[in-house]
């Protein structure tokens, strides 16, 4: 299954995303190819960074908290919320 990961940072939280990052990759790394799309998402200027979103592929929507909830950002409390939802790839088709 697919899910979409929205997570949104808390005001403010950028040198708590940095000194995480590191074992925050590591972390994904884990997931490997199941990962489709990892990135942080930005403020209008392109420089502020504001949370993170992730298109992954897991198998029901237990493993999809379990994958949320064992991502360092979370644990060290760098999300504001985090949104959760199952869904389904129509375009580009797989012929």
């Amino acid at each position: 299954m697919l899910f979409h990961i929205r997570c949104k940072d808390k005001p403010s939280q950028m040198n708590m995303r940095a000194s995480t990052r590191a074992v925050h990759l590591k972390y994904l790394a884990n997931f490997g190819d199941s990962i489709f799309f990892a990135g942080p998402t930005y403020t209008d200027e392109g420089e502020t960074v504001t949370g993170s979103v992730f298109l992954i592929d897991l198998e029901d929507m237990a493993a999809a908290e379990n994958f949320a909830k064992g991502d360092p950002y979370r644990k060290v409390g760098l999300f504001e919320s985090v949104e959760i939802e199952q869904i389904r790839k129509v375009i580009p088709t797989d012929d």
